[in-house]
């Protein structure tokens, strides 16, 4: 609801034009015939009908010709004071006319008449007041969020005797006025809408601050993109079993306050997962670290299981696959968190143990990939650009290796190159046939061999020096 001034429709105008007409033909037909009623009750009767439509009618114009065009918001409580003052003028006017009934000298000399009603109406008039203090100070306005005590609130009426808000519960708060100009009032939408919010999470100590700093920024910069100062991540206290971080992000909609918390504080649970960081528990913790146990070599035997179905990995003993399979990594997505990027630089390579991922070229979903499947194998062996965009679909687990741990396999089995390069460079022409709608039989076996030579010559050559190979 707006706290201002409408037109009416032109049917109430309509409807103000025949009551005014109405009430005046009344007026005539008993001046002219005196019928035999009380004709000072009569007229007192026509006369508030027809200063009642004439009001109307005055009032529509107004609002129609003036205020609207020059585009006025007028508070309804002015428009009601001056109202009621109007109509409180027309009554004891027509009193005073018809039935020689003067109330003025009643209402200014009566000590006894004024105290009653003083009392009586102590709070009434105090909200009246704060009514029209609130209108003309204007603190703050309809569709405002406000914190009013501990209680927050959009403002949606501000009338005679009190505001009401909606409450982030969905509840309606009546407030009167009298108590808000009393009590201290926090408008988030002056001098502008855009403010920050304060979050906080405790990082365990054994995390560097500066990691834990990227890697909040880095989660935040992905989920609030307004153009707005960057977050700013601060060390704020030591406490006994955590290192406490204040989060400041700039957000320009108060309402979606807890919304965007939500969002951020869900992605660092998965964020911090990844890069492992700790969010500890406040107790002491008291660790055993067994060397090996039946879920670590369980977990071990399901790494190793997915490096020997693919066939970039076949190429090596079986020691040299469980060596690979002991540098892959654990990294924990949330749905719809982006994996990488199209034409982002990487040297990592993935695959699914749990959930699914959805690929896009150029914002286009060209495959989703399940439980099992992999990805980045080009940036893995030549550091290339990446062609498409992963995102996760679902809540996904994804097994990571890198340019960093592979090095170490690469440099001591560098036959491998050679096999690698070959598998490579088949699954790309294939890729290409596939996506060129390009049938093998259009080109002659001499024709493919040199296209696989060329092409496996160039790729072997990325490998090489992409691990700086001799």
């Amino acid at each position: 609801m707006e706290d201002k001034i409408r037109p009416r429709h032109s049917s109430s105008l309509i409807y103000y034009v025949l009551l005014v007409l109405t009430a005046a033909a009344v007026g005539i037909y008993v001046f002219v015939k005196k019928p035999p009623i009380d004709i000072q009750v009569v007229n007192a009767v026509v006369y508030a009908f027809i200063f009642y439509g004439l009001f109307k009618i005055a009032d529509y114009f107004f609002n129609t010709l003036y205020i609207e065009k020059a585009k006025i918001a007028v508070p309804k409580l002015i428009h009601d004071i001056v109202t009621a003052i109007i109509y409180s003028v027309a009554l004891f006017a027509i009193l005073k006319i018809q039935f020689g009934i003067d109330l003025t000298p009643i209402i200014t000399t009566s000590a006894v008449f004024s105290m009653v009603i003083g009392l009586a109406l102590q709070d009434t008039l105090t909200n009246l007041i704060a009514g029209v203090v609130l209108h003309i100070e204007n603190p703050f306005r309809i569709n405002d969020w406000v914190r009013i005590k501990d209680t927050d609130g959009k403002v949606v009426e501000i009338n005679w005797r009190t505001t009401k808000l909606l409450t982030r519960e969905n509840d309606y708060l009546v407030i009167p006025n009298g108590n808000i100009i009393k009590d201290t009032i926090l408008s988030v939408n002056y001098p502008s809408t855009e403010q920050i919010m304060s979050l906080f999470v405790g990082v365990d100590y054994d995390t560097p601050p500066n990691k834990v700093k990227q890697v909040i920024e880095s989660v935040c910069l992905k989920t609030y993109t307004e153009k707005m100062p960057p977050p700013e991540v601060r060390l704020v206290k030591y406490n006994d079993s955590s290192i406490e971080y204040e989060i400041r992000v700039w957000i320009n909609d108060y309402g979606l306050k807890h919304h965007i918390a939500n969002i951020i504080m869900t992605k660092l649970w998965y964020a911090f997962k990844r890069e492992n960081i700790r969010i500890p528990f406040p107790i002491r913790d008291v660790y055993c670290h067994p060397v090996n146990t039946v879920d670590s070599n369980g977990e071990f035997e399901q790494k190793y299981s997915a490096i020997k179905r693919i066939e970039f990995f076949s190429v090596f003993t079986e020691d040299v696959q469980r060596e690979i399979a002991s540098l892959l990594a654990q990294k924990h997505y949330g749905r719809g968190e982006s994996i990488f990027e199209e034409g982002d630089e990487g040297d990592s390579f993935y695959v699914i143990r749990r959930g699914r991922v959805s690929v896009t070229v150029a914002g286009n979903e060209v495959a989703v990939l399940k439980r099992g499947d992999f990805f980045g194998e080009i940036s893995l062996f030549t550091g290339g650009i990446r062609t498409a965009s992963v995102t996760a679909k679902e809540d996904a687990l994804i097994l990571v290796l890198n340019k960093e741990g592979f090095s170490k396999v690469i440099m001591d089995n560098p036959s491998a190159v050679e096999s690698i390069s070959s598998i490579i460079t088949r699954r790309e022409i294939e890729n290409e046939q596939l996506a060129q709608k390009i049938s093998a039989q259009a080109l002659s076996e001499e024709q493919l061999n040199a296209q696989f030579a060329s092409k496996k010559s160039k790729m072997f050559n990325k490998i090489k020096a992409f691990f700086n190979l001799s």
